[in-house]
C-alpha cells in the first residue's frame, strides 16, 4: 500500500469537490500546505495499492501453471486457429492483437513513453494529470522510480523520443522536486490497447466452441484486470452450469 498526492494547480479550484473515484479509495482527505510542492495550492491524500510489475508480472503465469493449466506456445492469425486444442470455451484476452483475431476494427493503439529512474528516497507516489507539460506521475518502486508519462491515441511508434524523456524529467521533478537527484535508468514505451469502452462479453457466434472476450482495457488494464477476470470467470461458469 502506498502513500499517494493528486495535484491541482487551479489557484480557483482551492477546494473542488471530490472526485469520483474518491468513494472507491475510501479515506481521502485534503494534503496541508507542508505536503505540497511549490505552486501547488491543493491536493489530495489518499492511500492505494502499488503493484510492481517486474515482480507481479512474472507471478501471473507462474500461479496458471501451478493451476494445472497446459502451456502452449504458438503463433495465430485467426482464434480458430486453436480449434485443433479442442477447447470448451475460448477467452480472447490478447492485448493489443485481441481485435485483429476477431476483426474488431474499433480497437486502437494508446501509445506510452516512462523513464525509469534511481529513487532518491521518494516513498510518495505524486500525479498531476492536468500539469501544463503533459501528464505527470511518479510511481517509487522498492528499487527505482517510474515517471511519466505520454498517451497518443492512434500511435504504433515504440521507439523512445529523447524529447519526451527529457519532458518527462522535467514536469517530474516539478511536482517531486528530490527527483533531481536521480539517474536515469531506462526509458520505455509500450503499446496500451485502447477500444471506446472494454469488451468483457460472450460471443456465441465466432467459433463452434463460445468465446468470451476480454479485452480494451487501455492504461486501465491493472486497475480493473481482477474485476475484468472476475467477470470473464462468471460468464464461464455460466456456461459450464448450462452444458
Amino acid at each position: 500500500m502506498r502513500d499517494s498526492l493528486v495535484l491541482c494547480r487551479d489557484a480557483q479550484s482551492v477546494q473542488p469537490p471530490l472526485p469520483a473515484w474518491a468513494d472507491a479509495v475510501g479515506d481521502v482527505r485534503l494534503a496541508r500546505p507542508d505536503e505540497l510542492p511549490p505552486g501547488y495550492p491543493y491536493g489530495l491524500r489518499f492511500v492505494v495499492p502499488l503493484v510492481e510489475m517486474p515482480l507481479y508480472l512474472p507471478y501471473l503465469p507462474q500461479a496458471v501453471l501451478e493451476a494445472g493449466v497446459r502451456h502452449v506456445v504458438r503463433r495465430v492469425a485467426a482464434l480458430d486457429d486453436v480449434m485443433d486444442l479442442e477447447p470448451d470455451v475460448v477467452v480472447n484476452a490478447a492485448g493489443m492483437a485481441a481485435g485483429a483475431l476477431v476483426g474488431d476494427e474499433t480497437v486502437f493503439p494508446v501509445r506510452g513513453q516512462i523513464v525509469r529512474v534511481t529513487n532518491p528516497g521518494l516513498r510518495l507516489s505524486v500525479r498531476d494529470e492536468e500539469h501544463p507539460g503533459g501528464r505527470a506521475y511518479v510511481h517509487p518502486r522498492s528499487e527505482d522510480c517510474i515517471l511519466g508519462g505520454t498517451l497518443e491515441v492512434g500511435s504504433w511508434d515504440t521507439e523512445p523520443d529523447p524529447g519526451q524523456t527529457a519532458a518527462i524529467l522535467d514536469r517530474c521533478i516539478d511536482i517531486a522536486p528530490q527527483l533531481a537527484r536521480s539517474r536515469v535508468l531506462q526509458t520505455v514505451v509500450g503499446l496500451r490497447p485502447g477500444r471506446p469502452e472494454v469488451r468483457v462479453e460472450l460471443d456465441r457466434e465466432l467459433l463452434p466452441v463460445p468465446v468470451i472476450h476480454d479485452y480494451g482495457h487501455g492504461g486501465a488494464g491493472i486497475t480493473i484486470s481482477w474485476g475484468c477476470a472476475q467477470d470473464v470467470t462468471a460468464l464461464a461458469k455460466q456456461l459450464e452450469a448450462t452444458t
